[in-house]
Formats: C-alpha cells, structure tokens, sequence
C-alpha cells in the first residue's frame, strides 16, 4: 500500500523553519580539520612544539542543557616548543564566517569579590603537568603553583567578560573544569573546558584560534587554528 505524505500548510511550515533557524546544532570538526584519531567530534593543530586539540561536543557537566546556552569547548594543550607559553583568555577565539568573534568568559572573578565557596577556592578537576596559575588567581586556586612573574593583564576585558554570565553561571562545576589563565612549562599539558558566549546559534562554520606567547616575554610562540562547522 502506498505511503501518503501530507505536506504542512504554509504557516505551519514557516513556524518550523524559525525554530530550525533558531536551534543550536552540534559544534563537529570541518572535512580539512586534523581529527583526533578515536575522538570523531575533537580536533587537533600543531606548531612550533606546541600541539591543541578542541572538542565542541564533549560537555556532560552541569546544568545539562549548557550547550544550548553557550558554547563551552574541551581544550588539551601540550608543550614541547623549548619554551614556556601563557594560558590567557583574550588569547583565545572563535570566529564566524563574517568575521564576528566570540570570546571566553573567565570562570572566576577578576576582583575575587564574588563568593566561591566557604572558603573562596577552586579545587581543579582537570588534568594538568607543569602547569602554574597567574599570580593573580593563585589565592583561588592554591593547589596550583604560581608562575614566578606577573602576567600581562588586560583587566577591562576580564571585567567586561564576566559580565556577561547569566545570573546563574557559571556553575560551581563549570568553575572547577574552566581551565584557569596561567603558564604551561615546556613538557607540560593541560585539559580544560573554555566557556564561549553562544556561538553555535548563530554561525553554520567556526574557526577556533589560539595566538601562545612566551611566558617569560619572549613574544609569539604559537599561533593555531582548527576550523569547525555547525549541523
């Protein structure tokens, strides 16, 4: 017997197209991207010693639905370049295809006023060799060693990021994975999750870059970029 399909009438079918339009999709690496070999979502960029690989779709935390809210990317940075590299937040982006970038939220507060937890500290639940806070942050995150000199610090972009979160993030969780600025030793490596103002709903493709300077003010030592595409 012959399968009768009833297309929708046309209001019906143009409120669906809105609701595709406004849906987030899935952040998956693009067919010139470098993928992770077992990881088909993570994907992967090497320069100068210093290798990054990204994963959009790897959030199972909390709250659950956070992906549908912002775009949080799984990072893993590995350092063989001879040198040390800073960790900063402005260091990081994701660009659309016309050219509008997204930037971190940092999980913490610059000006440590907002409470963390009894104590005003972040126990870290991510991996991490060689690793050394900011001074800045190192009274938030005392498990880890500080870098033995400040790093450079653009205050007004830290601010005016934090800003940004909803009134109900980030998450005592979101802080503890959020991969904290600092300085990666050669030798060392760090995973973590970046948290991203919503990019997925509004972009088709994404291009995650990262420009890694010396950490002893040496200037640029990395400069990657993974491209991503958005179903």
């Amino acid at each position: 017997m012959p399968r009768h399909f009833h297309p929708l009438a046309p209001n019906t079918l143009a409120l669906a197209l809105a609701l595709a339009g406004c849906g987030h999709g899935r952040m998956l690496p693009s067919a010139s991207a470098n993928v992770v070999p077992g990881a088909p979502a993570a994907a992967s960029a090497e320069e100068n010693g210093v290798a990054i690989s990204a994963d959009g779709d790897d959030w199972k935390g909390r709250p659950a639905d956070l992906p549908q809210r912002l775009t949080p990317l799984k990072v893993r940075i590995v350092n063989h370049s001879g040198r040390p590299i800073e960790i900063l937040y402005e260091r990081f982006v994701l660009t659309g295809d016309r050219g509008h970038r997204y930037q971190p939220l940092p999980p913490v507060p610059i000006d440590h006023q907002k409470p963390l937890d009894g104590t005003g500290t972040v126990r870290p639940i991510f991996a991490s060799a060689s690793f050394y806070v900011a001074q800045r942050y190192g009274d938030i995150y005392p498990s880890l060693p500080p870098w033995s000199r400040s790093l450079p610090r653009d205050a007004r972009f830290s601010e005016q990021q934090y800003r940004r979160w909803p009134d109900d993030l980030p998450t005592r969780e979101m802080q503890r994975l959020g991969l904290p600025e600092g300085v990666l030793a050669d030798g060392g490596e760090i995973s973590g999750y970046l948290f991203f103002e919503d990019a997925t709903r509004r972009e088709g493709r994404l291009t995650f870059s990262a420009a890694l300077d010396d950490g002893d003010g040496g200037g640029s030592v990395a400069e990657l970029e993974i491209p991503f595409r958005v179903e």
